[in-house]
């Protein structure tokens, strides 16, 4: 998204009066090209909550994340999660600060983005590869996942339930668009897999977009 369309967006929530939840996990999962600015750096009234998470970038199990925002805001979130569940797993914190502190959190996500850089690219030779003529896929320059569209008379859904047969699943992309269109996206996951078993799914996936065309 671009600066200009976040500095929209901040206008907007200023104008009705509305906190924009910020959600970024993946944001130093970065393979090239410039970052940009959060929304919460590019906002001055206090509209934005900033959400970030060790979950990506550090491990899973620890669940860990924060909160950037506004002190009333976080007082709020304190209050709430208290009330959830009493207290917070110092134990991991206490991990996590260490691991940082002696720079092993640095040094490790370079080698978490040479890899995940890696099954992005393998995964985007198996689309050129594979995929069919009039399927459009997205590069992007960080993150977990591809987003794919089909050529607008297809139903991500239909396909979901036949690529399911065939041992391979994605997510509907229709549950991204706010405003019931999407019917023919879907995002994929290109980090957990082994590269050859990517390639594989894609060209099994492959195969029921050809089937269905």
């Amino acid at each position: 998204m671009p600066e200009s369309r976040r500095l929209e967006i901040i206008a907007i929530a200023k104008k009705y009066d509305v906190l924009i939840v910020e959600d970024s996990p993946y944001r130093e999962i970065r393979f090239e090209g410039k970052a940009q600015k959060t929304i919460y750096e590019l906002d001055n009234s206090g509209q934005v909550i900033l959400l970030g998470t060790f979950s990506k970038i550090f491990v899973p199990g620890f669940r860990i994340g924060w909160v950037i925002a506004h002190e009333k805001i976080v007082d709020k979130f304190v209050t709430a999660k208290q009330s959830t569940d009493l207290c917070t797993p110092t134990l991991n914190q206490k991990i996590a600060h260490k691991y940082i502190e002696k720079g092993y959190f640095d040094e490790n996500l370079k080698g978490i983005i040479e890899q995940y850089h890696k099954k992005r690219d393998n995964m985007i030779n198996a689309f050129k590869e594979y995929m069919p003529e009039g399927v459009k896929w997205t590069e992007p320059e960080g993150g977990l996942f591809l987003f794919l569209t089909l050529p607008e008379n297809m139903d991500a859904e239909i396909l979901f339930k036949k690529a399911i047969e065939k041992n391979v699943a994605f997510v509907l992309g229709s549950v991204f668009h706010c405003n019931g269109s999407g019917k023919n996206t879907m995002r994929i996951n290109f980090s957990y897999m082994p590269m050859d078993k990517t390639t594989e799914g894609v060209k099994r996936l492959a195969e029921v977009i050809k089937e269905e065309m």
